[in-house]
Order: structure tokens, then sequence, then C-alpha cells
């Protein structure tokens, strides 16, 4: 607990991704306790580089900073989401899921089969799929045009291999749409969201999501209210989207 706490108090460098000046700008804000500037910075940099993990994770760490435990978890699950193999994003994120009721690895699941499940980003599975396919169709054609010697052979069980990898990895990506992460939001009006029975205020209400709650989304077709559901507690209901962001 100790760690992750220590966890939260620092912004991680990921300096790579800044420039400089405003990377020791918006630190130093932060560590003078100017949270919601330091803030304000961070969203800054997200909205230049929204594949930015450390844009996402210091302002989760700001957000945190402001009792804002909603939109904290939002940008350390969106932080998990483009690098789950970084430590501190996923000590920070497991520790603000832990103060809203939430964990990241399941009750029962082992912790190693649960990194070896997130240990690829999607974004790089995805690529990873698209390389393996360009790699057997390319294997394939050289097979087939130089049949009959030994680098046709060797050609071939290159694409054999490549397509068999393939598989694998869209298997993975098949699996990870289970996730608690996919097809989800979090719930970051502070006080939670109410859940109503249908897409309109005349609706009635019957149950309600706290805020910091991850759900999954599952209708988006309604201009003002998305469909969420609470999987633990098997029920579902309409949320305004205002209420919730998704991931």
């Amino acid at each position: 607990m100790r760690t992750l706490l220590l966890a939260l108090l620092l912004v991680p460098a990921g300096a790579a991704a800044y420039d400089r000046g405003e990377l020791t700008e918006f630190n130093d804000m932060y560590r003078s306790g100017d949270y919601q500037e330091a803030l304000d910075g961070y969203r800054q940099v997200i909205a230049r580089e929204p594949s930015n993990q450390w844009g996402y994770f210091n302002a989760g760490n700001a957000l945190y900073r402001l009792n804002r435990p909603g939109p904290a978890v939002y940008n350390y699950a969106r932080a998990f989401m483009l690098d789950p193999r970084d430590g501190e994003i996923r000590a920070n994120l497991e520790f603000a899921l832990r103060q809203t009721g939430q964990t990241l690895v399941p009750e029962g699941a082992p912790a190693a089969l649960h990194y070896a499940y997130y240990f690829v980003a999607e974004a790089e599975l995805k690529a990873l799929a698209l390389l393996l396919f360009w790699l057997a169709c390319l294997a394939g054609a050289a097979a087939f045009l130089l049949d009959g010697n030994k680098l046709g052979l060797a050609a071939g069980r290159a694409s054999a291999g490549a397509a068999l990898l393939l598989l694998l990895t869209l298997a993975w990506l098949g699996a990870r749409q289970s996730s608690p992460f996919s097809s989800a939001g979090v719930v970051t009006k502070a006080g939670g969201t109410l859940m109503l029975s249908g897409p309109g205020e005349n609706f009635k209400t019957y149950a309600s999501a706290p805020e910091g709650r991850i759900v999954k989304i599952l209708d988006t077709g309604d201009e003002a209210y998305y469909e969420i559901g609470l999987p633990k507690e098997g029920i579902k209901g309409w949320a305004l989207k205002t209420d919730v962001e998704r991931l």
C-alpha cells in the first residue's frame, strides 16, 4: 500500500513526449500544489497527443489530488490502455479503483495471468496482426513464385508460421473484447449517475452508478443518453452521456 501511495505523489518522467519547458512548468505546478493549473497543462498535452499515456497519467494524479475520483479513474484507465506494462500506471490505476470499491485484478484471478493478458496494448495487437497478415501474404506469394526449390519451401514455411501467429493474435484480440475496458466508460459525474429505465427524464429511476465506476456501454444511439450496464450487479439502465466518459 505504501508503494501505491508514494506513486501517487510523483509525476513520472515521460519527458520524451513533452517539450522540456512544458514538462518542467506543469510538474512544478503539481509539486507546488497548483493541481488545477497543472491539470490544465496536462490536458493541453492530451489534446495535442491523444496517444500520450503520460498526459493521461499526470492528469489522473492531479485529479486525484483535486478529490475528483471519477475523472482520475478515467485518466488512469486511458493511460493503462495505452501502456499496460508500465508499473506506475498499473499501480495508480489499481489504487484509484480500490478507492472506488473496484479492483484491477478480478478476485481469484492469478496476478501473473492478468499481467500477461494485458501485456500488449490493443493498438499494438492490431498493428502486429496487420504486420503478420502482410508477412503471410508476401511469404505465400514468394513460395508460389519459387515453387520447387529450397527458397520456395522456406517461404512456404514462413507463410504458414506467420498465418499461425496471425490466428493466435486475432484470438488474443478477440479475448480482449471481454475486458472490462472494452466498450466501456467511467462515471465521471461527482456523486455518480442515475440509471433510468429508458433514454429520457420521464423514465423511472431504478438504480444508480457511483462516481468512478467502470461501466459497460451497451447502446450509444440516443443523442443524450447511453445505455450502461453494471456486470457485477447484473443490471442496466440509461445514463446521461455527460455523466459517463467513454474509454
